[in-house]
């Protein structure tokens, strides 16, 4: 009792945490979509204002200003995107080996009894759902947001196609347990996998703010280019 009313704070604890981080990284996009993206796009602006501005309409220069107005909304998806990554990587610091294993033995259990029969584990991707599986995880886990993004961030990255190719093949060479038992074949395959999705959703990347900054300043440049 006392260890599941521990357990209990800590995950509201983590849920806090995941909570504030995406939010800052959601305001910290927000900040760069107003001082990069819009402060960029009205400097470049001012540079077409004049009597000559009806002459440019459809013309290169106006393409250019209207490619760097859309770098507001990018910087803003990249804050969201970048904040449900650090909500994730809090949850899998605080809980990620024993979400881990949760979510295995719920995707295995689900696999396990289903029929081994021709083109049915095929299918398999069709009882996986986030919300069956969250249901599942509830009493344990609880039903937080940073749960759900777990889970949805496991299933969509989960190649079930080719585990299921692998394990079949694992298994052609020895008995196959009865139906709806344990099997450690497939267990080992899913801990492995989803071990690995989650260390690499511990560190995430700032590869894609780089690559979009290094964009708006070539296309900055083209623009500045044409209205020299």
């Amino acid at each position: 009792m006392s260890s599941n009313s521990s357990a209990a704070p800590s995950m509201v604890r983590t849920g806090a945490k995941a909570g504030a981080a995406f939010a800052s990284s959601v305001a910290i996009g927000g900040l760069l979509a107003l001082l990069l993206g819009g402060g960029v796009f009205f400097f470049y602006l001012s540079r077409l204002s004049g009597p000559g501005m009806p002459a440019l309409l459809f013309s290169p220069p106006l393409l250019v200003s209207m490619l760097l107005l859309a770098f507001v909304p990018i910087y803003l998806m990249l804050g969201v995107a970048r904040g449900r990554s650090r909500a994730i990587q809090q949850f899998v610091m605080g809980h990620g080996e024993a979400m881990s294993q949760r979510v295995t033995d719920v995707i295995a259990g689900r696999i396990e009894a289903m029929p081994r029969t021709k083109g049915a584990l095929e299918r398999v991707s069709d009882v996986l759902s986030p919300d069956a599986i969250g249901q599942q995880l509830a009493p344990v886990l609880g039903q937080g947001r940073a749960v759900r993004g777990v889970i949805n961030f496991v299933l969509d990255r989960l190649p079930l196609s080719d585990l299921m190719v692998q394990w079949q093949q694992s298994r052609a060479a020895e008995a196959a347990p009865a139906p709806g038992a344990p099997d450690p074949v497939l267990r080992a395959l899913l801990t492995q996998r989803i071990g690995e999705m989650l260390q690499n959703a511990a560190t995430p990347s700032n590869k894609p703010l780089y690559i979009a900054m290094a964009a708006q300043a070539a296309l900055l440049a083209v623009g500045m280019w044409l209205t020299r």
